[in-house]
């Protein structure tokens, strides 16, 4: 999964082995609550998006290319959470443009993905985007190295690079990476804030139920043997 800016916390390294995703997802809910809760496994993670207390976004990560979002996400992050896996919750205060542009980088449009960075001309492409007004997540990324810039209609929010937790104002290392003849780059974009607040997952699954449902099938699959 890829690293995110942490934010500011509102839960940081919690035992989530006992707890349960309706009551995390409704807490966050109630709280008209706006940034991201992760929930690490061993060799899986969960990200929930929020906007308002909105659920806007979800995605369950199993492996390097085993990724599942929405109603399945809720699914298979729910059945890790039934079986009581060790597991740690971490949930970070963002603002909405940030939250926007988290979305895009987990679930936005694909534009550009693994593309060798010397056969883009980064120029035009960032002229591009401040033309269109993109609201998007720009990665750059090497074997050992990555960077990601945000953007709110087509004006740079900030960077966030590896070994740092935060967003930062300066773009670092990310201009050597363009030079290095390994470097890819990735390109997602999403609509405005206004319309990703008129969707939420809440709306249209009943978490509960869900919750429920992963229970039943543990306590089904620890009777079986």
């Amino acid at each position: 999964m890829l690293r995110l800016p942490k934010g500011v916390p509102l839960f940081e390294k919690l035992d989530a082995s006992k707890l349960q995703l309706d009551a995390i997802v409704l807490k966050l809910k109630n709280g008209c609550f706006t940034g991201y809760a992760a929930v690490s496994f061993a060799q899986a993670n969960g990200i929930l998006v929020f906007e308002s207390g909105k659920l806007i976004s979800t995605v369950f990560e199993s492996g390097p290319g085993c990724r599942v979002s929405s109603f399945e996400a809720l699914n298979a992050l729910a059945d890790q959470m039934a079986a009581g896996n060790p597991s740690i919750l971490n949930v970070y205060r963002l603002s909405a443009d940030l939250t926007m542009c988290i979305h895009a980088l987990l679930q936005g449009e694909v534009r550009y993905q693994g593309q060798a960075l010397g056969l883009i001309d980064i120029k035009t492409l960032l002229e591009r985007v401040k033309t269109e007004q993109m609201n998007c997540c720009l990665r750059i990324y090497t074997d050992d190295r990555s960077s990601m810039i945000f953007y709110k209609a087509g004006e740079p929010l900030g960077f966030f690079h590896d070994g740092s937790d935060e967003i930062e104002a300066s773009p670092g290392d990310s201009q050597q990476m363009t030079q290095d003849p390994g470097a890819k780059l990735d390109l997602y974009s999403t609509a405005g804030i206004d319309e990703l607040m008129a969707h939420d997952l809440l709306e249209i699954v009943h978490i509960d139920s869900i919750w429920k449902a992963a229970v039943s099938r543990q306590q089904a699959k620890v009777a079986a043997g």
